[in-house]
């Protein structure tokens, strides 16, 4: 019966496409054809047993427990050949009860497929990718996030937890981009070619970061694999760039300018107190308004000749203490008629003394100071502080308790003819920036609207000739003694 049974078999399914074998619930072979065989790499001789690992025996316990009940059943089990090498198969079978006998068709599963990685099965890459220095994510093919590395979220200020298994398009929140900059960017990785995009991002500080993504589908792993870089400190760099080449172009042509207006006006000046004197009283009125416009027009002429000052100065050691006090003497008839109060807090450390150029510094704490006790209300207060940060640093901040300004305002304050005031140049802050970057230093500004804002300047000493602070005192006592 079993010869007739095995001869049957063979006539129907030898020449058959696909993988055919015949065995028994206890896995004895009773018919393989050839291209099973040959594919498994089994001997198709009868009464060998398929050879199983452990876990697949129960796994075939399980497939013959369903047979019991159903007609047709499958599993996927690890055989065993004849060259001790493990074969990943599906198997779909029906069981002939009467005989007890089990008839499957065998489908490989290919190591290319096994292979392609589950995103879930990361766990040994997540430790690779924590050593990149760039950031690194990698999503699944129907979209949802599985994997970043610790500088990813870093540079996204997110929690793992924050974007596990959520839409790519998440990266994305809370930042700043153009629509056809984003439209372009999927549109690439629907072509599966390399998709960039740099967008605009504020830290928890309030500071700009610029995070340059770039994307591609990686058809191995089956996934969709990012790189994050911060590239901040290089496009601050570019728009620095061209923010002198743009003061470089206002400087070169606003002296000329300046001349060029300033000779009209002295002329205007003379003939307009030549015809005040011969005119009435009743007149005067009006003469004080064309003077007092002119006096503005003279003031702004000023700026713009003070802004496009020659940048090779006369350097010496100058106190900031004693700069300082000239300033608030200086405004402080301005205080007085605004009703604000200057605060002033300095360092007892040592004496704030550095190198540069007296006038140039003078002018940008002027600068300073004027647009705070501009900013606050009557009643209000503007305090300055100056002292050393560090022993390299001397630190400097004016602030007030005034309107305050948005993020907009924040990045364009240090442009050429941007002003807030309705009766500013725009030139003011310009000048800030011209000196501070000639003493080598650096400023920053914080603020928010209806709660004041903050100018900080550093002056890093280790890039400015600096010696010891005792040695620069006695310098200026020596000076002092001299002078006396």
């Amino acid at each position: 019966m079993e010869t007739h049974i095995n001869h049957l078999l063979e006539g129907l399914f030898q020449q058959a496409d696909e993988l055919i074998i015949a065995l028994n619930c206890s896995r004895k072979i009773e018919f393989m054809n050839t291209k099973a065989a040959e594919a498994l790499q089994i001997s198709n001789t009868i009464s060998s047993h398929l050879q199983l690992t452990d876990e697949s025996i129960l796994e075939w316990t399980h497939f013959i427990e369903k047979l019991q009940h159903e007609p047709t059943a499958s599993c996927s089990i690890t055989i065993i050949n004849q060259e001790k090498s493990e074969i990943n198969v599906k198997m779909i079978g029906n069981l002939i009860k009467d005989k007890q006998l089990i008839f499957g068709r065998v489908t490989l599963c290919h190591t290319a497929k096994k292979e392609r990685t589950e995103i879930n099965d990361f766990v040994p890459l997540q430790q690779l990718i924590n050593g990149i220095s760039n950031g690194v994510l990698l999503t699944s093919l129907n979209g949802k996030i599985s994997v970043a590395n610790h500088t990813a979220l870093e540079l996204l200020n997110r929690d793992f937890r924050q974007i596990e298994n959520r839409s790519h398009d998440c990266l994305f929140e809370d930042c700043s981009y153009e629509s056809h900059l984003i439209f372009n960017y999927y549109d690439k990785l629907l072509k599966k070619e390399t998709a960039k995009i740099i967008v605009k991002k504020y830290d928890e500080s309030g500071r700009i970061k610029y995070l340059h993504f770039e994307s591609r589908v990686d058809e191995v792993l089956g996934v969709l694999f990012t790189t994050i870089t911060d590239q901040s400190e290089k496009i601050l760099l570019l728009e620095k760039v061209e923010h002198q080449k743009t003061l470089t172009i206002v400087g070169q042509n606003v002296a000329t300018i300046a001349h060029e207006i300033r000779n009209p006006m002295t002329s205007i000046q003379g003939f307009l107190q030549m015809i005040r004197v011969y005119s009435d009283e009743q007149n005067h009125e009006y003469f004080n308004i064309v003077e007092s416009e002119l006096q503005r027009m003279d003031d702004l002429l000023k700026d713009l000749l003070d802004f496009s000052k020659p940048k090779k100065l006369d350097l010496a050691y100058v106190n900031l203490k004693n700069i300082m006090h000239e300033v608030i003497d200086i405004l402080q008839p301005k205080a007085i008629l605004s009703n604000t109060i200057i605060e002033c807090e300095y360092d007892d450390i040592g004496e704030p003394i550095m190198y540069g150029n007296e006038n140039r510094l003078k002018q940008m704490m002027i600068n300073l100071v004027k647009n705070a006790l501009e900013s606050v209300e009557d009643g209000g207060y503007v305090r300055v502080y100056l002292g050393y940060k560090s022993k390299d640093c001397i630190q400097l901040s004016v602030s007030d308790e005034g309107r305050g300004m948005d993020k907009t305002m924040l990045e364009n304050i240090f442009d050429p003819f941007y002003t807030t005031k309705e009766k500013g140049t725009g030139l003011g802050l310009l000048l800030v920036q011209s000196v501070v970057d000639e003493h080598q230093g650096q400023v920053t500004v914080e603020s928010e609207e209806g709660k004041g804002t903050i100018f900080i300047v550093d002056f890093d000493l280790s890039n400015n000739t600096y010696i010891d602070n005792i040695s620069l005192i006695n310098h200026f006592n020596d000076s002092m003694e001299k002078t006396s």
